[in-house]
This record gives structure tokens, sequence and C-alpha cells, in this order.
């Protein structure tokens, strides 16, 4: 009677269990992580990347070097680091990331501006499917993008210049002139030792 009811409640058990999986939203159980990840930054994509593997993502950042077109797409560098934020003013601030973009046919012509020296290129959204080692490019990190969107052009940045660079230049110009001033005040006495007033040479 008693292993009976201990059966019986087993079943119930592993029913309640499987009825809960059922009800749970898509991709739950995978770690919280859907087949849509929503916007997604390159460092949690660089640090969980077999998780996002295979996903779509929505990634946002700067375009920055050559916009390099090929027979597969258009190759695209874009860093979501601190500088793709920044404003006019280029401020020192760490370290360059990003991801390398696939992108489609056709969005070289959509792309005005990339970062350079002294110009912040063209803030885009990608959505595409992430993929942590593609077979097809080599084993590439990247972003295979089903479309491409300009959120803010690209702009030329300002470089202030730095007041303790400035102090340093005007020291090392003070030290070089009085080098240079030293070594002529050696040299014209050597001479006048050499070439005594009034004496002659042989």
């Amino acid at each position: 009677m008693r292993a009976g009811l201990i059966e019986k409640m087993k079943k119930a058990l592993m029913m309640a269990v499987c009825l809960m999986f059922l009800l749970l939203p898509a991709g739950a159980a995978a770690g919280g992580i859907q087949d849509t990840a929503g916007v997604v930054d390159s460092a949690t994509l660089i640090k969980k990347a077999r998780l996002f593997d295979g996903r779509v993502v929505t990634y946002r950042g700067e375009v920055i070097g050559d916009v390099m077109v090929r027979a597969e797409g258009v190759w695209l560098n874009v860093n979501d680091d601190a500088y793709s934020l920044q404003g006019e003013r280029f401020v020192l601030a760490g370290y360059n990331q990003g991801l390398s973009i696939l992108a489609p046919l056709g969005t070289e012509d959509r792309i005005k501006r990339t970062g350079r020296y002294d110009w912040r290129g063209d803030y885009i959204e990608v959505e595409g499917t992430f993929f942590r080692s593609s077979g097809a490019h080599g084993g590439t990190m990247l972003i295979e993008a089903r479309s491409v969107k300009v959120l803010k052009p690209g702009f030329r940045l300002e470089h202030p210049i730095s007041r303790n660079r400035l102090i340093a230049a005007a020291g090392f110009l003070a030290i070089a002139t009085l080098v240079l001033w030293l070594s002529q005040g050696i040299a014209r006495t050597r001479r006048r030792r050499s070439h005594p007033l009034g004496g002659q040479d042989g």
C-alpha cells in the first residue's frame, strides 16, 4: 500500500517538473539567454563567447579604420570602448576594444566617416548573428550583420594640449639651449688657447 503511494507521488512530481519546464520562457533553461539576446557589448561577448555563439545580438559602437568591401560583404572594425562615446574633445581613456563586423554589401555607402586621429567615426547599431569562431572566415570572432544603422555621424576631434607636456617641452628646450651655449663657449675658449692674441703659427 505504502509502495503504491510512493510510486504515485514520484509520478506526480515528475509531471510537475515537466510542466514547469514547458511553462518556462524559451531559452530560460539555457542560462537566461534567448536566441535573440538584445544589446550586448564586446566585453560580454568576448568573455561569454560560448554562451552567445550562434545567437542574434544587437551591438553598438564607432566604426574605425578602413571600410573593406569584399565579395562576401563589407568588413568593418567597430569599437565600443570608452572613446566611442566621447564628445568633440579627445580624452585619454585606456585601451581600445571592439569586434569585427561582416555587413551586407551596400553598407559602405552609408558609412561616411571612420575613426582616425582627427576624426570620430560614425556610431552605428548592428543586428546580426555572433560567431565566436567563424569557420567560413578563418576562425575569426565576428558578428555577421543583417542590418546596420547609423545612430550618430562622425565628427572632427579636438586634441587639447597638455599643460604638463608644454612645461616639459619648455624645460627640454631650455636645457638644449644651455648645452649649446656651453659647448660654443668651450669651443671659443679652446680656439683662444690654441691661437693666443698677437701670436703666429709656425
